[in-house]
């Protein structure tokens, strides 16, 4: 019995880190990388710069996945345009990578 949260735990671990480069293939697929970078503003924010704008909010994964979908007029220079082709699913896997993103 001791090996079944053994186990268990080792699977959770295995699908989080085969998450992410299921992650980063979406984010390649939809360009995000033509605005955003890890930690360098381009024409967007950094992930790191957007991480710490949502991190101290209420359900900010949920927020940050409807923005990637519906698109943001921010406070600065940038418009992040709507992107309704990116599915709730894939919009909700790139919102929670992104608050992982540390400067």
């Amino acid at each position: 019995m001791k090996t079944f949260p053994a186990l268990l735990s080792l699977a959770l671990c295995c699908t989080a880190a085969a998450a992410a480069p299921d992650v980063q293939q979406q984010l390649a697929r939809y360009r995000c990388d033509i605005c955003h970078a890890e930690r360098e503003a381009l024409a967007g924010p950094s992930y790191a710069d957007i991480a710490a704008a949502y991190r101290t909010q209420k359900q900010a994964a949920a927020l940050l996945a409807a923005r990637i979908r519906v698109g943001a007029h921010g406070g600065g220079l940038w418009h992040m345009p709507p992107h309704p082709e990116v599915s709730k699913a894939a919009a909700d896997a790139m919102a929670r990578y992104i608050l992982t993103v540390t400067p």
